[in-house]
């Protein structure tokens, strides 16, 4: 019996804000995350993991919309690799002072890739208020995979703007 252990490490960095509003973004998951095991059986297997975020855009004059953006490094063993990590949703709840909810109008699944990209948005006019954000991450090991512990590394930032 082979089984896979992936652990995930997580870092973030808060961008400045926009005048007149404060804005401020924090990963609220615990570093490093890690992905269930699973036992290899010939066959292509998926297991998924949530990183949870806060953001809080309040003030005067935080129209902007604000993003939260990912990249992640290889999932690898040594010399072994699984395929990107890809992020499958994205999901909100008011903390408080919730006045426009956020819209959100990004399309999942995203396959992560060493540059970052957006997997979670406000647009222009929403997203005031404190929000938790989670996102749903999915590791998939192909049936032809090697057995062994994969990591990756998940930079998360924050920042105004559609």
């Amino acid at each position: 019996m082979r089984v896979w252990v992936v652990v995930v490490l997580v870092s973030f960095v808060g961008l400045p804000s926009a005048a007149a509003a404060t804005f401020t973004f924090s990963v609220t998951t615990s570093s490093p995350v890690t992905a269930s095991g699973i036992t290899l059986s010939g066959d292509d297997q998926t297991k998924t993991f949530a990183i949870a975020t806060s953001v809080a855009y309040t003030g005067s004059k935080n129209t902007a919309g604000w993003s939260v953006d990912a990249k992640a490094t290889a999932l690898k063993s040594g010399t072994h690799t699984l395929p990107a990590l890809e992020v499958t949703s994205g999901v909100f709840v008011c903390g408080s002072g919730c006045t426009t909810p956020p819209s959100n109008l990004i399309g999942y699944p995203i396959t992560l890739t060493t540059a970052a990209q957006t997997i979670f948005d406000a647009d222009t006019n929403t997203g005031q208020g404190t929000y938790a954000v989670t996102n749903t991450y999915q590791v998939t090991y192909p049936a032809s995979a090697i057995a062994g512990t994969y990591s990756s590394t998940v930079t998360l930032t924050g920042s105004t703007g559609p």
